[in-house]
């Protein structure tokens, strides 16, 4: 695996880490592709439950490495060349947080938006800046940031393209919370931790729909919880789930 991303396993928890910190985690081709291939990893191996996304050294995510990207054809004569985590992240049945060290600007904030679950340092920025460069944030930016921060809210984000500081970002419902610096990563795994005790194909339905919700399919979220509940009631792990609470021991899980 490219060393500009990192993985590694702690129990059921996976830990991305985006590593180019001499360019506080800029993504350049590379990056975008070893941050995709990590999130598949990590979704793809059964022992793990939930992802932490996070980044090395100052920053969580400062975009697109513009240096880079627009060198030659530009930002439009590379895409396709490399994989976005975005749809991957859409995609993954296994829950994911976002541990938000430091700046988040442009694709950063996006990042961190199609987590399920964002908590931040206390030094962390946020912008959503495309409008700067001429440019517009992506979809899930637009639907999100509606659904989190209300219509106004995103729309001073979106069109304005200002920095905000972690506690604003709070205010506005964009953060779970925010911590101290030396703080995140152990909050982080400690959430992580709290949703790997739980049933892995029940929190996997669970993450489904609240992507669904996210989404504004409604019907198709009826339809899922509706057939994932058919399921999971004949599932070991609900069955063990009712015999541990009835034997007043913890449960345990097995995914089936």
């Amino acid at each position: 695996m490219s060393e500009t991303c990192l993985y590694e396993a702690r129990g059921h928890v996976a830990i991305v880490t985006l590593n180019r910190p001499e360019k506080l985690n800029a993504f350049n081709p590379e990056s975008y592709q070893a941050t995709t291939d990590a999130l598949k990893r990590a979704d793809a191996d059964p022992n793990i439950r939930c992802i932490v996304l996070t980044g090395a050294g100052r920053g969580f995510c400062s975009g697109d490495d513009v240096a880079e990207l627009m060198s030659g054809d530009g930002l439009a004569g590379q895409l396709g060349q490399f994989e976005l985590p975005g749809p991957t992240m859409r995609q993954s049945q296994t829950p994911i947080i976002a541990a938000v060290n430091g700046v988040a600007v442009g694709y950063g904030f996006q990042l961190a938006l199609m987590a399920d679950i964002r908590i931040a340092s206390s030094t962390a920025r946020f912008s959503q800046m495309f409008v700067k460069r001429g440019l517009i944030a992506g979809a899930d930016s637009f639907r999100i940031l509606t659904q989190l921060c209300g219509p106004d809210g995103a729309a001073e984000l979106l069109l304005t393209g200002d920095v905000i500081d972690a506690a604003r970002a709070n205010e506005l419902g964009v953060l779970l919370k925010v911590v101290a610096s030396d703080r995140l990563l152990d909050e982080a795994l400690a959430l992580a931790t709290r949703i790997t005790q739980n049933p892995p194909l029940a929190v996997a339905h669970t993450r489904a729909a609240l992507q669904l919700a996210r989404s504004g399919r409604d019907e198709q979220l009826e339809l899922h919880a509706n057939q994932a509940l058919d399921e999971l009631v004949r599932t070991d792990d609900h069955k063990e789930s009712v015999a541990a609470f009835l034997d007043k021991r913890a449960p345990i899980y097995r995914g089936s």
